[in-house]
């Protein structure tokens, strides 16, 4: 894994935030500027993962600096910074998130972007759907102010969830990312916590929605 992962540094740039804002709130000030200083590195440090000829920010090889071609949900982690300009974001949307042959589709997100080889396996990461990376996903698309694509999101996710829940009543631990089936593999539990979060998505997605001042999606 000798990677410089555009997930996890963007989990740590996200944390650094939350991070600042429970100081705050603790009264626990002093503790603020080491925060911001590991957060300004952080998104330094991310802007240097950005691949122009694929239009995403991309895990890198520590060894050979190059960048992988391998796109999942993580990739789109990056969108916690808040250093990503408004160009960059319409790239990661457009030509990932999306787009049907890559992230998009009726039933998002896979694991694996749908171009990838590993993505017909549909087995465990090689292309299932896991809600959890949904909700981050979901959470750095509000962050960058991306409120249509979080709607496609909701939207989709909302569709998983309840389909197998009316089939079958499950909530399972992944779900297909070309039917939005749960069962039908053997490493996937029908009644798996984080599964709630494809509903749960929905359900703060609709809240937000009849806010006051919110946007229609």
């Amino acid at each position: 894994m000798l990677l410089a992962d555009v997930g996890l540094t963007g989990l740590f740039i996200n944390d650094c935030r939350c991070l600042i804002e429970l100081a705050r709130i603790a009264g626990a000030t002093d503790k603020i500027p080491v925060l911001r200083e590991r957060l300004e590195m952080t998104e330094d440090a991310l802007e240097l993962l950005w691949d122009p000829e694929a239009g995403i920010y991309a895990n890198r090889d520590a060894v050979t600096g190059k960048s992988s071609r391998r796109i999942s949900p993580t990739n789109l982690y990056s969108l916690f910074s808040g250093r990503v300009s408004k160009e960059r974001r319409r790239s990661v949307c457009e030509k990932y998130l999306c787009d049907p042959a890559e992230l998009g589709g009726e039933f998002m997100l896979p694991s694996i972007s749908r171009s990838d080889p590993a993505f017909p396996e549909q087995d465990y990461w090689r292309g299932r759907i896991w809600a959890p990376m949904n909700y981050l996903v979901y959470e750095a698309l509000g962050f960058a102010g991306l409120t249509e694509e979080q709607g496609l999101l909701a939207d989709s996710s909302r569709r998983i969830f309840l389909k197998e829940w009316k089939e079958h009543g499950h909530v399972h631990e992944n779900y297909s990312a070309v039917d939005g089936s749960g069962c039908g593999v053997e490493n996937s539990n029908c009644f798996y916590h984080w599964g709630g979060l494809l509903g749960y998505i929905a359900i703060i997605h609709d809240d937000e929605a009849r806010r006051p001042g919110s946007c229609d999606i």
